[in-house]
């Protein structure tokens, strides 16, 4: 089972006019039949670790969203398999930083105060990192060459990016979003 690439590129654009927004933004599959009781899955995604082409910023996004799934996965009772043939479903997952842009302060008027060159300096002190990657990410279960029955894609501008507490906060939220309607394991 695989994300499509094209429908993944959709809502990214999709997406992408939900910039300001503090929160993730969460889309979710809608589920088309009832449910499948499963126990076992197998991850459907090879990590981006294993490939040179990828970012050091991606890698280590990719390596804390499949953290993130598989802790969420083991809580509700699912044992993650190695072979895919072998697994009731096949988790695919995609993390996507789609661009960079300025990232300001809503809840405090005076931080934007700073770029008006009428202002006394010194309003507000700028952040040593002014960039904010908009992160995009997608987590889909199914069965192998199947589409998704749970899973979506959630957007989020992350402000701090270094701050490894910030991205875990905001990966757990976003995925337990997602995948909030997956059922204990039989």
């Amino acid at each position: 089972m695989r994300i499509p690439f094209a429908g993944l590129m959709a809502a990214l654009l999709a997406l992408a006019g939900l910039a300001g927004c503090s929160s993730a933004q969460v889309e979710k599959i809608q589920p088309r039949s009832a449910p499948v009781a499963f126990s076992t899955y197998a991850w459907g995604t090879e990590a981006l670790s294993a490939t040179s082409e990828s970012s050091a910023q991606l890698v280590e996004l990719d390596a804390e969203l499949r953290q993130v799934v598989g802790a969420l996965m083991a809580a509700r009772g699912y044992r993650q398999l190695d072979n895919r043939a072998n697994a009731d479903m096949v988790v695919d997952y995609q993390v996507a930083i789609i661009e960079e842009e300025f990232a300001g302060d809503p809840q405090n008027e005076s931080w934007d105060a700073q770029f008006d060159s009428n202002a006394p300096s010194n309003v507000v002190e700028l952040p040593t990192r002014t960039g904010a990657p908009r992160v995009i990410l997608g987590v889909g279960i199914g069965p192998e060459n199947g589409a998704p029955i749970w899973g979506g894609r959630a957007t989020k501008l992350i402000t701090r990016p270094e701050d490894k507490a910030e991205r875990q906060r905001i990966l757990d939220r976003a995925v337990a979003e997602i995948l909030e309607n997956l059922p204990p394991a039989r």
